[in-house]
């Protein structure tokens, strides 16, 4: 018998719908070329029903630790990188055309290209934060992001978002999963890419995407929730930065 978690989308709320911990060890074995999390020796299984399994024993470790942690009942919001799992072997090769076509439609209208025209504060803040990493795209990606005005918008080069989808296609489910929790999570394909491979942690990512939020916070004060929707965020980049630097 194998241990099958239920799909998040499909989970009540309600504590009692949820499933409840049965297991007292947590294991990490290898399966195959990667690494799988086995409950009591069981094997997690994913929503859609394959063997959960890590590309290595790191990043299965991580996974591992969310399992430990569970108390009385399994709640799949406090475990992110067992999401990303899930979500890496369950939709990331057959959502394939669907991920490429949403990346796509970031990078045209990527955060980092769209800088303020006014007031002059602002832009040399954004142009501080996401100069640098358009300037890193194109010398270490051979991705140019060009940056728009208002008035004359243009998009960004065919080459630019053809790349995007071969970076995507060729790399792992694992690596996949990632960046499309990444790219809306930040409103932009370039600060998602510096993320994955290391040129941004989750707190200079989290401030770069934020710049006009901040200019604004500052000019005209705090607001308790939008304070709550940056801690989630802070909350979801920081496993993502796990996840990316497991891989």
């Amino acid at each position: 018998m194998t241990y099958k978690a239920e799909a998040p989308s499909k989970r009540s709320d309600q504590i009692g719908s949820k499933p409840k911990r049965f297991w007292k060890t947590v294991e990490i074995k290898a399966d195959g070329p990667g690494y799988g999390v086995t409950l009591d020796g069981r094997a997690v299984k994913t929503p859609k029903g394959a063997t959960l399994v890590l590309p290595n024993f790191a990043l299965a470790a991580l996974v591992g630790r969310e399992w430990e942690a569970v108390e009385e009942t399994v709640d799949f919001t406090a475990m992110p990188l067992t999401r990303l799992g899930f979500a890496a072997l369950d939709h990331m090769d057959s959502g394939l055309d669907a991920a490429l076509a949403e990346a796509a439609r970031f990078a045209e209208t990527d955060l980092v290209c769209y800088p303020s025209d006014y007031p002059q504060a602002l832009i040399a803040r954004e142009q501080a934060a996401w100069g640098p990493v358009i300037d890193w795209l194109k010398s270490e990606l051979a991705l140019e992001f060009v940056p728009q005005t208002s008035i004359m918008a243009r998009g960004q080069p065919v080459a630019t978002i053809e790349g995007v989808k071969t970076l995507l296609s060729t790399a792992s489910v694992y690596a996949r999963a990632g960046l499309m929790a990444a790219i809306p999570l930040l409103g932009s394909v370039a600060l998602a890419l510096a993320l994955y491979k290391g040129r941004l942690s989750a707190e200079e990512a989290f401030a770069a995407s934020r710049v006009g939020e901040t200019f604004q916070k500052e000019t005209w004060g705090e607001d308790a929730e939008a304070l709550k929707r940056e801690a989630a965020m802070r909350h979801d980049l920081t496993h993502l930065e796990a996840w990316f630097r497991g891989l």
